[in-house]
């Protein structure tokens, strides 16, 4: 390959050359600049979305655990509870929550 070919070759190929490097500075400073805006919007939206729709699926977890283990006694042979009596759903569901909260209280004095 002679010199004449090298420069004609560089000198077809200088335009996607330019491009590509325009391209790369534009995609640089557009991380530095507006990526750390666009992650802490979504950071923002996606936060207060959560705190939306928390304490909704928190009381229909609870009303599925109630309604659950309702049904669950009313079919265990070994619980003489009648049908639809939902006392027994409570007390489980309290006591758990009370050691749980009693495991966390101890916790929080360390």
């Amino acid at each position: 390959m002679s010199d004449a070919d090298a420069v004609s070759k560089l000198s077809e190929d200088w335009p996607a050359r330019a491009a590509e490097t325009v391209v790369g500075y534009v995609d640089t400073v557009r991380k530095a600049t507006t990526g750390k805006a666009l992650l802490a919007s979504r950071f923002l939206v996606y936060g207060l979305v959560l705190l939306l729709f928390a304490p909704i699926l928190l009381v229909l977890l609870l009303i599925l655990l109630v309604r659950g283990l309702t049904s669950a006694f009313a079919w265990a042979p070994f619980f003489s509870f009648e049908s639809g009596e939902v006392w027994p759903a409570y007390m489980l569901l309290g006591f758990i929550f009370f050691v749980v909260g009693a495991f966390l209280w101890r916790k929080k004095g360390r």
